[in-house]
């Protein structure tokens, strides 16, 4: 393989390109390239990488590279800056394609008198047989590499320096890389895939332009010109626009697909749909040229979420899977007809439905069948209902309206509609019942229904009320604040817990037998150690490291890309390091499927353990013991008072507020609500009796007594 470099000066900022570009004898032909974008003032460095997975059209990814600014300092010319990019394209390489970096074939030998053998492992070198593929670096750039220690030699292959922090991020739109590509083969004659020449990205991106995010293999499927099947393939995607990647997932749909038989049998049996709703996605309109465009909301003016710890967090992916569980439910007739409907639907579908359906039980058609198949017309009376310009009104606005409607019903169940309940409880002298984690949803399910009234357009109501609830939210808070005054959460915490991550307990460390050992501290890492070993750590241990119950370690080689062993360490319990260096305990230690480890990791588990107790390597106590702390806090009170160590008294102020019972206050958040939140007869109640007479509150009450019936 060899490697092609391009860079060009716009301004302040300095475009890099680093093509990977196949020889005629190479076993295995890649067409991969990074695209890095520097800011020459701040050193800011952003980029993208482009991966070859076996398709002409290429997956392009976002990269984060995270250089320190010492090694800019330390460069003194344009020339050597371009050699740092060069460096960092082939570590992005390396990363997207899992290839080392090797020094070139005909470059083995080091020049004399430049650098040493023990440098760069020529023992080593000289005894290799390279016959696997690798990343081609020259004598030149590793003597460079060397020179600003950006390069370590690691066994047989050059990683960079730990330093230098490359991660790749989300997933981007496979069009622009086919049309970056198109472009970069004019501008640089870079030699692309053969194949690729055969793609036809105009007539793909209008078979694929109802997917929400279509694969390499699906652009390649419906854009490659030279396929004989081609025109039964787009004949397929313009009958099911919506449904053009689902088939390729599907083996009877794609031999259907390319020999011109018949669809809607295969798909209606997979997809449960009938027939009638199959056929109505048959007849989609063509946009015509003057169809509004989906506008953007300028979120500084406009922000799509206040910033406040909230108790639900939807998600708003665009899943095919979520649309068919949507079309299954709802009436043949509301089934969008035109490409514009079918984007307001999908909005609205994947933006809140199915979390509404799933916390409020309530059926998709009663969510959706209100829109009476005008879902233009629909999503503008959501937006107004949620008082959001419609105008730029996205699937992120209408996740967060959902969000909000979600926290008014609960916080009306918690601050009102259960201590109601319990006021009369405790009015009658009645003894209180122990709540259960089953009680809150019924209560929240029972408040939703006597707060909708008649409502018949259910989710207009919801982001209404979700809307006038986030305007007064910082009232209510104040109302409570004296008695309901939590702690901030710790806002890196907050990322983390996100990220489905936790505090490490000591940084990285590298034994004298070149070994790595990292504290995995992410459930993605914990799956790809359990992937790697073929263990149960990435199953059974996630629950109990992600609320700091224990630490989990991998033995790896130098740059991580291979696991050895894992072991745990058992958790710190104080802030004293002195005590905690003392009892630290490795509680076990396996190899591959469970196996004893091997005689290297257990040398190098047991120079950890050594460089823990000299205090060398440092225990990160404070963060683990403030997370800890916040894990601790934020535990389901339920699992205390059903093991018999709380009473019914302590575990209602767990669930509801330390004097959920103050009834002074309790009137006042009533008139709060009355008077800018609630509607209706319920907005003329004085106080908040009346609650118990109504039916939905009589049916959940007969939970707790059998003698009450609905």
């Amino acid at each position: 393989m060899n490697l092609s470099y391009y860079s060009e000066s716009k301004g302040q900022t300095l475009h890099f390109f680093g093509f990977l570009q196949p020889e005629n004898n190479d076993d295995e032909k890649r067409y991969d390239f990074v695209s890095l974008v520097l800011d020459r003032i701040n050193h800011n460095l952003s980029g993208r990488i482009h991966i070859d997975v076996g398709c002409p059209v290429l997956q392009p990814q976002a990269l984060k590279v995270d250089i320190p600014q010492n090694i800019f300092r330390s460069l003194n010319t344009p020339e050597e800056i371009l050699k740092l990019l060069e460096l960092i394209s082939l570590g992005c390489l390396s990363l997207g394609t899992n290839l080392p970096i090797r020094m070139k074939r005909n470059e083995e030998l080091p020049p004399q008198n430049s650098v040493s053998d023990n440098d760069f492992g020529f023992s080593e070198l000289m005894s290799l047989e390279f016959h696997e593929e690798y990343l081609p670096i020259s004598q030149l750039d590793v003597a460079f590499g060397k020179k600003y220690t950006l390069l370590t030699l690691t066994g047989t292959h050059y990683v960079l320096n730990r330093s230098i922090i490359i991660s790749l991020g989300d997933l981007e739109s496979v069009f622009d890389s086919a049309s970056f590509l198109t472009q970069a083969g004019k501008l640089y004659n870079i030699s692309l895939s053969p194949e690729f020449y055969n793609l036809n990205i105009e007539l793909a991106h209008e078979s694929l332009k109802l997917v929400p995010k279509p694969s390499v293999h699906a652009l390649w499927f419906y854009g490659d010109s030279a396929n004989p099947s081609q025109k039964y393939r787009i004949q397929a995607a313009q009958s099911y626009p919506l449904l053009a990647e689902y088939l390729l997932k599907i083996d009877e749909a794609r031999a259907a697909i390319d020999t011109g038989k018949q669809l809607l049998p295969i798909i209606s049996e997979v997809t449960g749909l009938s027939k009638a709703k199959l056929k109505r996605l048959t007849k989609l309109e063509k946009p015509s040229s003057d169809n509004e465009q989906p506008g953007q909301l300028d979120d500084e003016e406009f922000p799509v979420a206040v910033q406040r710890t909230r108790r639900f967090e939807l998600a708003n992916t665009l899943r095919i899977e979520t649309i068919i569980d949507a079309l299954n439910d709802v009436d043949v007739g509301i089934i969008p007809n035109s490409y514009t409907e079918w984007d307001k639907f999908l909005q609205i579908t994947s933006g809140c439905t199915l979390a509404l359906e799933k916390q409020l039980d309530i059926s998709l058609s009663e969510l959706l069948n209100s829109s009476k198949g005008d879902w233009k017309k629909f999503h503008h009376s959501l937006a107004q209902s949620a008082q959001i310009p419609v105008e730029g009104f996205h699937l992120d606005h209408i996740t967060f309206a959902a969000a909000d409607a979600l926290e008014a019903i609960d916080d009306f169940t918690r601050t009102l509609f259960l201590p109601r309940i319990l006021f009369h409880f405790t009015d009658n002298r009645t003894p209180l019942p122990l709540p259960t984690t089953e009680d809150l949803i019924q209560a929240n399910i029972a408040s939703f229904n006597l707060l909708r009234g008649n409502s018949s357009n259910l989710l207009g109501f919801l982001f209404n009320l979700g809307y006038r609830w986030s305007n007064r939210y910082q009232h209510i808070s104040q109302i409570l604040s004296p008695v309901k005054e939590e702690k901030k959460s710790n806002p890196v915490f907050e990322e983390k817990r996100r990220n489905n991550s936790w505090p490490k307990l000591t940084d990285k460390f590298v034994t004298k037998n070149s070994m790595l050992i990292h504290n995995l501290t992410s459930l993605e890492e914990l799956k790809e150690e359990s992937d790697r070993l073929n263990h149960c750590v990435g199953n059974l241990y996630v629950n109990s490291a992600k609320k700091g119950r224990c630490h989990i370690y991998s033995i790896q080689n130098i740059d991580g890309t291979e696991s050895y062993s894992t072991f745990e360490v058992s958790p710190p319990n104080s802030r004293n390091n002195v005590f905690e260096i003392k009892r630290l305990t490795v509680c076990q230690h396996k190899g591959r499927n469970n196996r004893a480890a091997n005689k290297k990791s257990k040398e190098a588990l047991a120079e950890w353990v050594l460089a823990v107790k000299q205090g060398t390597l440092k225990l990160n106590l404070e963060e683990v013991m403030d997370w800890k702390d916040e894990a601790n806090q934020k535990r389901d009170g339920m699992k205390f008072h059903q093991a018999g160590l709380l009473s019914p008294t302590i575990a209602w102020q767990r669930l509801l507020g330390e004097n959920w019972n103050n009834k002074d206050l309790h009137g006042q958040i009533w008139n709060e609500w009355r008077e800018y939140i609630l509607g209706g007869k319920l907005a003329k109640q004085n106080n908040s009796e009346f609650i118990l007479a109504c039916p939905e509150t009589q049916c959940y009450m007969a939970h707790f007594s059998p003698k009450i019936s609905c």
